[in-house]
């Protein structure tokens, strides 16, 4: 019984690993159609992609680290049917909050201010996050509006405080930037790749998708996130408080966002800079999409998107064609996912026909 259940396991895995390959092979077969249809040379696509897993393998890790955190910040709440659009603003406040603590810890710290940093990180983008749940709890707003317009408040806050009040008073460019973190918070590179972009954040990346996997298949919470995801009236009756579970998702994502944004103050700017973000929270939504909300999914789809954004890059620097390619790749696996998810749909009520027939 037991062998047979792990068996089961195994082929849902292989499972959802094979369509995530195929989705992304798919695209990647469309785009290179696309290239030649309109004049470039197809195999750029493959070329960019090569030297991304091969020649700047750190590149890719850099990318991927915050796309594995920002894709299971999107599938904690989609579990739970919670649609939090405002990663990117909950990114945002993590970095203001770990960069106020980072200038303000004693130089004397070391590698223990990281803790503090990254906690303080967190606790500003749970509460960020939690601001819509209550929202949504207490007067029943719509959360995709308004997770979505507080990006906005995030990136504005960010800009006001580069700008004004954290700003480096002996900054002579015109860059709104706060003063550099002392080197001892800036978090260690992977000794593999020398002085690269890769940092020790990787590892974090993985520990945190793996505690959220844990949390699904494992807990009870993760238990009751899935049944109130499923059907909240039925969540009801068996005693689960919905708006709980809400403000517990919202909170959770908020802190794996916040994270986010401590590591790249920490591992990449080495300050709080203007505006940083480059849309990671939206793109977390694709790698959470791909990976059909699993966070161990996530891990992989996170890579194969770290390389996309990283193999643009190079096919931009070594070949004719633009880095715009890598996100018309993003937007074919969305168009393939929700091709996927309407068959789906289609195959389900023709099932339940047939069923009501029967009968």
């Amino acid at each position: 019984m037991k062998n047979s259940l792990w068996a089961k396991r195994i082929r849902g895995a292989g499972k959802a690993v094979g369509r995530q390959v195929a989705m992304m092979l798919v695209a990647i077969v469309i785009v290179m159609i696309f290239l030649a249809v309109s004049g470039y040379d197809p195999a750029a696509v493959l070329q960019g992609l090569g030297r991304a897993f091969t020649r700047d393998l750190a590149g890719t890790i850099r990318w991927a680290t915050p796309l594995i955190l920002a894709g299971v910040a999107v599938c904690i709440p989609f579990k739970a049917e919670v649609f939090n659009l405002g990663v990117d603003g909950q990114i945002y406040l993590g970095a203001i909050a770990s960069t106020w603590i980072a200038l303000a810890l004693p130089e004397t710290t070391g590698r223990l201010g990281l803790l503090p940093v990254f906690l303080a990180g967190a606790a500003a983008g749970a509460l960020f996050a939690l601001i819509p749940a209550l929202m949504k709890v207490y007067f029943g707003t719509d959360m995709v509006v308004t997770t979505l317009l507080l990006n906005f408040v995030g990136q504005l806050l960010t800009e006001f405080m580069a700008a004004e009040v954290m700003r480096d008073p002996e900054k002579i460019t015109q860059m709104n930037a706060s003063r550099t973190l002392p080197e001892a918070l800036w978090m260690p590179k992977l000794g593999a790749f020398g002085a690269s972009s890769a940092s020790v954040g990787i590892y974090l990346a993985v520990i945190v998708a793996l505690i959220a996997a844990f949390l699904f298949f494992k807990t009870t919470l993760g238990y009751e996130i899935k049944l109130v995801g499923t059907n909240q009236q039925f969540a009801r009756y068996g005693g689960m408080k919905p708006n709980g579970i809400i403000l517990k998702v919202m909170a959770l994502s908020g802190a794996v966002a916040g994270v986010i944004g401590a590591m790249e103050v920490t591992a990449v700017q080495h300050k709080l800079i203007a505006a940083f973000n480059p849309d990671i929270g939206f793109d977390g939504i694709v790698v959470a999409l791909l990976a059909n909300n699993n966070p161990l999914g996530v891990i992989l789809s996170g890579f194969f998107f770290g390389a996309l954004k990283n193999g643009g890059s190079i096919m931009q620097r070594v070949t004719s064609v633009p880095q715009i390619v890598t996100e018309i790749i993003m937007a074919i696996i969305i168009l393939t996912i929700s091709a996927d998810v309407g068959f789906k749909f289609i195959r389900r009520r023709k099932e339940r026909k047939t069923h009501g027939n029967a009968v």
